[in-house]
């Protein structure tokens, strides 16, 4: 049985794991909107991960294929969505965030633009 989804608190930290290559990562290294875009397969919610519950090597699993950024969760709240736990038996940390439409250009946009590049 899951376990209940709980709100996330809005001082927490959350993780987002990326692809490389240039749709991805801007020149700079900094985030594009496409890491914080939802994609049909999400079903309208964005997997993160919660940073104090889990650590950089763990969420990317495998830093050959896959780039980490992280953003604060007031800056979710502040684009009125939601970041809600939603733990899975072979992650501990997983979150979704809730509110964006697939649609919505501008929200991932914003997120990339306040999301920090975590090097491993």
């Amino acid at each position: 049985m899951m376990s209940e989804r709980t709100i996330v608190p809005g001082d927490e930290w959350l993780y987002r794991r990326s692809w490389p290559g240039k749709k991805y990562m801007n020149p700079d290294g900094s985030a594009t909107s496409r890491v914080f875009k939802l994609r049909e397969k999400d079903n309208g919610e964005l997997s993160v991960n919660i940073k104090s519950l889990t650590t950089p090597e763990t969420t990317v699993i495998d830093p050959s294929q896959f780039l980490l950024y992280e953003i604060h969760n007031k800056v979710v709240e502040e684009n009125n969505l939601s970041t809600w736990h939603d733990p899975l038996p072979e992650n501990k940390a997983h979150a979704v965030i809730i509110g964006m439409d697939i649609d919505d250009d501008i929200i991932p946009g914003i997120l990339a633009r306040r999301s920090i590049r975590v090097r491993i």
